[in-house]
């Protein structure tokens, strides 16, 4: 990560490394728009328009891309990796990765307790003690009374203002300190010089901000809740990750810095499956590429070269090139009829056979399923070899995507235009996939559809999709959501106890199909950016014998919560809007990383007999 950085007031020089993070944190938890907290700043990632392309490799899913565009838009031509780190001899606006700016724009002196602002002052400075330690860069106050006999590189590092405002349409914006501290008097004073005081707490009845010029003084607590909405400015629009502002108006809200609602990443990931298509197909899916190649040579080498194109090695170099003239002649590849990307990869995940393999996809079916559990499962696939390909699509605040949904209403964009590329990150992997048994899922399904339980879900669901200006979904389906998504993170959480990974690295993915043509099944994976992959934990957990003991153990956990009888006797009020009913952090709550719902859609009662009305299902 990289920010233009300065040692002492003036001109921005060139880029200043301030810090690291992995390809796949870029996509999944720290991605554009997202406030990264550096050991010793807080920055905040800029959008793509202002990423080098120098430095950047296209990754190659078709199918994915497909769904990409689908979502953003015919624009989108290609998914690309973060930027790599070259040599300290390329251009220095290039040896940095991922551009940031500091973010929150305010900060507070811990020894004076100055609370001002980063920028249009000289009062805080960046300051690089050691260059080879990017890490410990630091903003300190320059001109801290309590501080004056010490040089720069010692005085102590200034803290982030802790406090934000944020709108539901993904704006987000410094909170308004001169303005709120002055609000009781009226107008502001000439000039304000501001203070931050607290006793060492997150919480806002315990800061005050004041003013040393006037006098006055302000808790923030009083614009926290839905009151203090209410005492705080309209939303300007402003995107810093753009550094652009635009027209909003829309009711701002308190929220603190790393908070968890802070930013929710919107994305979406497919499987690569092995390739059956036609050598037209298969040039089609490179047609960027090899259409502009001018030689048969030239195209032997790039597919020699490249690890993409292997699927076409072992095709005459001659067949090759005389269907791209072919091609050529007809103006291009005849565009793919879209398909599902869950869908298609159910078809595979289904019917696993030798035929449809290659390094990047095998799959082989357990010859029993697990005893005591054949009235819920139908079969268990292990895969001991996967590619996963993710890509950012955008993300929202202060409430996450639904999950299932393509493009949330209030989506915060990637860069300024059009969006042409977005971010994505390739990993391979291994995984387990269960499919359960669809005639006894949706005779358990038609039997408790008018169930309270599932009833008041169904109305917290619609409840929150009208709060957050999204169209209803009559056919949801909600109680088999619920015994998917329950049961994968019932295995999740005790999978991870064995498997050598933790749980933030075990993702799931619900098949739950389409309307008139429902599924029943879930794949549990991990995945590692390495060209090798990981090590084999997770699939050899999918061996009956351990699947079984892993089920039985999951069932128990399943019976009983820490926080029982609160728990378990759970479930959304009339005019609530939480999407869950027995589950808590203590029983089934995983973490964001794994979970692609949002923790939503979970109750331990559909497996277990909680309720005692015949809600659990019979397995």
């Amino acid at each position: 990560m990289s920010r233009p950085g300065r040692s002492r007031p003036g001109p921005i020089s060139q880029p200043t490394r301030i810090g690291q993070a992995r390809p796949s944190h870029l996509v999944s938890t720290t991605g554009v728009g997202a406030v990264v907290d550096l050991p010793a700043l807080s920055v905040i990632v800029r959008g793509t328009d202002a990423w080098s392309a120098a430095n950047q490799q296209v990754v190659h899913e078709p199918r994915l891309l497909s769904e990409v565009q689908r979502t953003l838009g015919p624009t989108v031509s290609a998914l690309k990796s973060a930027p790599v780190d070259p040599a300290a001899a390329d251009d220095p606006w290039t040896q940095v990765g991922v551009p940031v700016s500091p973010f929150p724009g305010w900060l507070r002196c811990p020894q004076c307790h100055r609370l001002g602002a980063l920028h249009g002052s000289n009062q805080f400075v960046l300051v690089h003690r050691w260059g080879r330690r990017p890490d410990l860069a630091k903003i300190v106050h320059a001109g801290c009374p309590h501080q004056a006999n010490r040089a720069d590189a010692r005085k102590r590092r200034c803290i982030p203002a802790r406090f934000l405002v944020a709108c539901a349409r993904g704006h987000l914006d410094d909170f308004p300190y001169v303005e709120f501290v002055h609000q009781a008097r009226g107008a502001v004073c000439g000039g304000p010089q501001l203070t931050m005081r607290d006793s060492a707490s997150t919480l806002a009845p315990q800061v005050t901000i004041g003013c040393s010029e006037c006098g006055a003084s302000a808790n923030v607590a009083r614009a926290s809740g839905t009151d203090g909405s209410d005492r705080l400015p309209r939303c300007r629009g402003r995107h810093p990750h753009l550094q652009m502002f635009e027209d909003c108006g829309a009711p701002l809200r308190l929220i603190v810095l790393g908070a968890s609602n802070l930013w929710f990443g919107v994305s979406a990931s497919a499987l690569h499956l092995p390739s059956s298509e036609s050598l037209a197909d298969r040039i089609g899916e490179h047609w960027e590429l090899l259409g502009a190649q001018p030689t048969p040579q030239v195209v032997k080498a790039i597919v020699d070269g490249m690890d993409e194109l292997r699927s076409l090695r072992d095709e005459p170099v001659d067949e090759i090139w005389a269907e791209i003239e072919k091609m050529r002649a007809g103006g291009g590849p005849v565009p793919a009829e879209p398909g599902d990307l869950l869908d298609e990869e159910w078809q595979l995940l289904s019917r696993p056979t030798s035929e449809k393999q290659d390094e990047d996809f095998r799959a082989a079916p357990n010859l029993i399923v697990p005893p005591g559990y054949e009235g819920l499962l139908d079969q268990v696939v292990r895969v001991p070899r996967l590619r996963e390909v993710q890509a950012l699509l955008g993300f929202t605040r202060l409430e996450g995507p639904d999950g299932r949904e393509g493009r949330p209403a209030n989506l915060a964009p990637l860069r300024r235009g059009p969006v042409d590329w977005v971010p994505a990150v390739e990993k391979r992997g291994e995984g387990v996939f269960l499919q359960l048994r669809e005639d006894r899922v949706a005779a358990w399904e038609d039997a408790v559809a008018d169930h309270p339980r599932i009833e008041n879900l169904r109305q917290a669901h619609r409840a929150w999709r009208e709060a957050n200006d999204r169209p209803a979904d009559p056919l949801f389906p909600m109680a088999r959501m619920l015994l998917l998504h329950t049961m994968s993170h019932l295995l999740i959480r005790q999978v991870a106890l064995e498997c050598g990974y933790s749980s933030a690295s075990i993702r799931e993915r619900l098949y739950v199909g389409q309307p008139g043509t429902r599924t029943a099944g879930f794949l549990l994976s991990t995945a590692a950016s390495d060209s090798e992959g990981t090590l084999g934990g997770l699939v050899a957990l999918g061996e009956t014998d351990h699947l079984t003991r892993l089920l039985d153990q999951a069932m128990e956990d399943a019976a009983r919560c820490s926080s029982d009888p609160l728990c378990a006797e759970h479930e959304p009020s009339p005019g609530d809007r939480t999407q869950h009913a027995a589950a808590c952090h203590a029983c089934l709550f995983v973490s964001e990383t794994s979970c692609e719902a949002n923790n939503r859609w979970l109750d331990r009662a559909v497996l277990v007999d909680l309720t005692g009305n015949g809600l659990a299902f019979p397995r």
